[in-house]
């Protein structure tokens, strides 16, 4: 049985029809340009099937890999898999790395990396630290104030051998980008860049890092510190407990699974949990999962969590790359990605991919949005691409789908929910995008801001945003209180891309509905776009903003009626609640209709609630 988050819906909409939201029957598969998208998946049965058991009496890498001599690791099966086999793990906690020899030839010779049925495979990136290694510590003071140093609990520390990172020593490396080209010191608070990129865990849970000494005595959730050469911890446990009281784990490996060499294609992981790596700052994008810039990868039904920075990276890695024959074509369905500090899932060169019914949660803590590399999805150059029944939940810091630098060529959103999302960009954030693109029957609640980008451009907040963009259908969608815009838009005139900058022109807003937006339900950057069939729930004075032609205009629904003859077949709605409830419901995917009842208080009834979860029960 897979996890699945419990929660509900409810809606007061005294006069709120599901003919207004416009949630009918339709396919989800239909892309913006009348295509369907079409996955290149065919079944398949292994010529040969490994096997990797580390508990297995016989298990040994010098086996042969059968069932009766199986495999102790996973990476002695990686180094001789062929296209066509598949390797099957046995449950256990695998503490390794593996990287893939040889990828497969085709979608019938794949090579195929899952779990056994029933199976609980662990795959972690990180040693346990024995309990008689740990000591007092010494030599340093730990709390500001002198007086606190004599009095408070006790710290412990640890030395690591150095031998056991292997050549990658993440507790002696900085976050910090390696490119830096988007980053502004000055205006950045740079604390999240350097700390280090190892983390302690707490019986799997992850304790809060501090740059200085000083600070831990205060942390009476518990905290460490990294001496300069990374080679010692110094740990305040929580509530005066003590090293003997937990599993303790520290990140050892960068990536967990990724090829040593670019461009593998047609490789499987299924129903596999990756947990725990100490990867830096993008970009580069380095996820614990990585395709290597390779191509025609599934990841599906697996669980990706506590990576320091990335969870998966899908694409090319970053923008300096050569690129490579084959690209794209990735399929990433119904996993789990939670507890990552940066994104949850990256794609330079997203194309022709299928990112469906997955769950992604805490994404974006490390507290570093203005390196402009976060985002639960962030994609760049994305064509031919749909994104369906996913959930977002927890995000912090980061947008929940960021489409970057021209991502809309024949890319579709839909069915997705966005819950609690502080962000200075949007729940979906669109940057660039000169091509026609489709965000429709989306659900976005609770959105707010950390801080506000100054100046007209005020992204934060916003249940959808986008700048010096083209050709946006922004259609069927409802959205509850979002602390800035419900769907926001900004010219950026001077922001180039080949040879012209931005315009925002044809973009369509139309039956979506939007409740409790605090300043904007609608921003238009000019009068070159269109809006009508909305519904405007509890609307602020101004709930429709257009920028240009100057002066800017903020306006009412009658007034653009009026005036450019949108919103012919909008409406206003007052005296709206919302109320929201967790409570003990199973969730399923969603696949049929929308169904509103008519009463009061009216529910988002079954198929709605099947929306906020979209992973499947086995």
């Amino acid at each position: 049985m897979k996890q699945r988050a419990i929660f509900s819906i409810f809606l007061i909409l005294t006069q709120i029809s599901a003919a207004q939201l416009g949630w009918k029957s339709f396919e989800t598969e239909k892309l913006p340009w009348g295509n369907t998208f079409v996955t290149w998946e065919r079944p398949s049965n292994p010529k040969k099937t490994l096997y990797v058991s580390q508990n297995h009496q016989n298990a040994s890498d010098e086996n042969d890999g059968s069932k009766d001599k199986p495999f102790k690791t996973i990476n002695k099966a990686a180094s001789v898999l062929q296209p066509g086999e598949t390797v099957m793990i046995e449950s256990g906690i695998y503490r390794e790395e593996i990287f893939p020899v040889n990828g497969g030839t085709g979608a019938d010779k794949m090579c195929v990396y899952q779990s056994s049925p029933n199976a609980n495979v662990v795959i972690k990136g990180s040693i346990v630290l024995k309990t008689e290694n740990w000591k007092k510590g010494e030599g340093w003071r730990y709390s500001k104030n002198q007086n606190k140093q004599k009095t408070r609990n006790t710290i412990w520390q640890y030395d690591f051998d150095g031998k056991v990172f292997e050549g990658y020593n993440p507790f002696g490396m900085l976050n910090l980008m390696h490119d830096r080209e988007w980053l502004q010191y000055q205006k950045v608070n740079m604390n999240p860049h350097f700390k280090r990129r190892g983390t302690i865990f707490l019986n799997g849970v992850a304790l809060q890092q501090v740059l200085l000494a000083n600070e831990l005595n205060d942390k009476d959730s518990g905290a460490f510190w990294v001496e300069h050469n990374g080679l010692r911890i110094h740990v305040k446990f929580p509530q005066n407990t003590e090293p003997k009281d937990y599993l303790i784990e520290a990140t050892k490996s960068e990536q967990i699974f990724v090829p040593k060499v670019y461009g593998l294609g047609y490789i499987a992981i299924k129903g596999i949990k990756f947990e725990q790596c100490g990867n830096g700052f993008p970009v580069p994008q380095r996820g614990m999962i990585s395709t290597n810039r390779g191509h025609h990868w599934i990841i599906e039904d697996c669980t990706i969590s506590n990576a320091n920075s990335v969870g998966v990276d899908m694409g090319s890695e970053m923008w300096g790359t050569v690129k490579q024959k084959e690209k794209g074509h990735h399929v990433f369905r119904q996993n789990t990605v939670t507890n990552c500090g940066i994104a949850g899932l990256l794609g330079m060169g997203a194309n022709n991919y299928l990112i469906e019914d997955n769950s992604f949660d805490n994404i974006g803590w490390q507290n570093a949005e203005q390196a402009w590399e976060s985002g639960a999805i962030k994609l760049h150059n994305a064509e031919h691409t749909l994104i369906r029944r996913n959930v977002f939940t927890n995000i912090s810091f980061a947008p929940g789908i960021w489409l970057d630098y021209l991502s809309t060529k024949n890319v579709r959103v839909t069915k997705n929910l966005f819950w609690d999302i502080k962000t200075a960009r949007g729940g979906i954030y669109v940057e660039v995008g000169h091509d026609q693109c489709s965000i429709d029957h989306n659900v976005f609640i609770n959105f707010k801001c950390q801080w506000w980008i100054n100046g007209d451009y005020g992204a934060g907040g916003s249940a959808f945003y986008t700048d010096g963009s083209d050709s946006i259908n922004f259609t069927n969608n409802l959205i509850i209180n979002a602390e800035n815009t419900g769907y926001g838009s900004y010219n950026n005139a001077e922001r180039m891309i080949g040879m012209r900058g931005g315009i925002s022109r044809n973009q369509q807003v139309k039956n979506n509905v939007f409740v409790d937006c605090q300043k904007h339900c609608i921003e238009m950057p000019n009068i070159y776009n269109f809006t009508d069939g909305n519904v405007f729930a509890n609307p602020n004075p101004a709930y429709i903003k257009i920028a240009a032609p100057q002066p800017i205009m903020l306006l009412d629904m009658k007034t653009v009626q009026t005036l450019f003859a949108w919103e012919k077949n909008g409406s206003v709605k007052k005296g709206i609640q919302f109320v929201q409830n967790i409570s003990d419901l199973s969730i399923e995917p969603l696949q049929d209709d929308l169904d509103i009842e008519t009463k009061s208080p009216i529910v988002l009834k079954k198929n709605t609630k099947t929306m906020l979860n979209p992973r499947k029960s086995k």
